[in-house]
C-alpha cells in the first residue's frame, strides 16, 4: 500500500458551494446542467445529469451563476476553462448525478 494514500495533495482549501453552472462540454460543443458542491481558486467538484458524456483530459467552460463569497469571488460570473480530472459515476444509483471534478486551466493556481 503506498504510504501518500492519506496525504492531502491540494495546493488551495476548497469551499462548500451549492450554486448552479452554466457548463459547456467542448467534446460535443453542448450545455449541461450542473450544480457545484464545492470550488477552490484551482478547481471545483460539481454534480452534472447522468447522461453527460464526460472522461477525464476533455476540455470544458464554465460559468458560476453567482453567489460567490472571498476568497473566490473573483470567479463569480467568469467564463472558466478547466480541464476534467475526475468523473465519479458512484452516486448515479443514490443520487442520479455524476460527480464531476474539473482543474481550472488559466486562473491563479
Amino acid at each position: 500500500m503506498s504510504q501518500t494514500s492519506g496525504i492531502e495533495r491540494r495546493v488551495h482549501p476548497r469551499y462548500p458551494l451549492a450554486e448552479s453552472v452554466e457548463f459547456f462540454h467542448g467534446p460535443t460543443r453542448r450545455d449541461f446542467p450542473a450544480l457545484c458542491r464545492d470550488i477552490s481558486h484551482g478547481g471545483m467538484l460539481m454534480y452534472v445529469p447522468a447522461a453527460t458524456p464526460v472522461a477525464p483530459g476533455q476540455s470544458v467552460r464554465l460559468r458560476v451563476a453567482g453567489g460567490l463569497r472571498p476568497p473566490v469571488a473573483e470567479l463569480s460570473g467568469q467564463v472558466i476553462h478547466a480541464t476534467v480530472v475526475r468523473v465519479d459515476r458512484g452516486a448515479l444509483l443514490t443520487g442520479g448525478h455524476i460527480a464531476l471534478a474539473v482543474r481550472f486551466v488559466g486562473t491563479s493556481s
